[in-house]
């Protein structure tokens, strides 16, 4: 075990917070239930640490974005909730919507980060937001581009980071991730320009990377704290991995027990 953590890195120290109770679902819908939420569970005097934030924060599902009405002001809802000793995490999916005007496609385009067709044209493919463009992270220049997004967004006060869909997820598709033929134009020290079957199991785990260290940059004396549903060998270097959407019933939670020792 010993070599074996020599070989793929060990488990990042997690903050201290992250030890305890956490409550999430899917979505809240607003800043005001976000606050009820949490104020209840002190009212009650059951514990709670950290409360999550699903897709439906965003503007229309844009990632690094608010929405306007539902959460105007998410660094003011972040400071209360730190006032009441609770802290926020925040999820970040890799489809980033094809749109004019949108600063994450406009800048990605603009960086050329976006994995490519065989015919050298962004590859487009449908998740939540509609049609979306997705980050070559195995080119360091897109996870520099990501980090850098990363450590603007946590200036509104996020805690932490919820990497989903990151296989990549693909809607409309028989293997509900993008075709095979893909190219990334990866790093000549992971294997250079490859197709996605080549790189398709370490997505995820590039993507935490990249999350990870926007964290790290954005606060040198916090640990960050990144939990992501796709992950390879070596992704504990960077982020805590969770089994998947569950229902809150018994034989849910019977099914995570094997799941979870899966993972050791």
């Amino acid at each position: 075990m010993m070599s074996l953590s020599h070989a793929i890195g060990t488990v990042a120290m997690p903050p201290k917070w992250s030890l305890g109770y956490h409550q999430c679902r899917w979505s809240y819908d607003s800043s005001e239930k976000v606050l009820k939420v949490v104020r209840t569970f002190r009212e009650k005097g059951i514990p709670c640490d950290v409360i999550w934030m699903d897709i439906d924060y965003m503007d229309g599902f844009r990632c690094f974005t608010f929405d306007s009405n539902r959460f105007p002001d998410p660094k003011s809802m972040a400071d209360d909730l730190h006032s009441i000793g609770c802290k926020s995490i925040w999820m970040l999916d890799p489809g980033i919507k094809k749109e004019k005007g949108y600063f994450v496609y406009e800048s990605g385009s603009e960086t050329d980060v976006w994995i490519k067709k065989a015919d050298d044209s962004p590859f487009i493919g449908e998740v939540w937001p509609g049609d979306c463009v997705f980050p070559d992270f195995t080119c360091e220049r897109t996870r520099t581009w990501w980090a850098s997004l990363v450590k603007d967004f946590v200036s509104n006060g996020v805690d932490g980071i919820w990497n989903d869909m990151n296989e990549p997820a693909v809607f409309k598709t028989t293997t509900k991730t993008m075709p095979e033929s893909n190219i990334h134009r990866g790093d000549a020290d992971i294997g250079g320009v490859q197709n996605h079957s080549y790189y398709h199991n370490v997505y995820g785990m590039l993507m935490a990377r990249s999350t990870y260290e926007g964290m790290a940059m954005s606060n040198t004396d916090k640990r960050p704290f990144v939990l992501t549903r796709a992950g390879f060998i070596g992704s504990q270097r960077y982020a805590a991995t969770w089994t998947g959407d569950n229902l809150s019933n018994w034989e849910h939670m019977h099914m995570s027990l094997p799941m979870v020792l899966q993972l050791v």
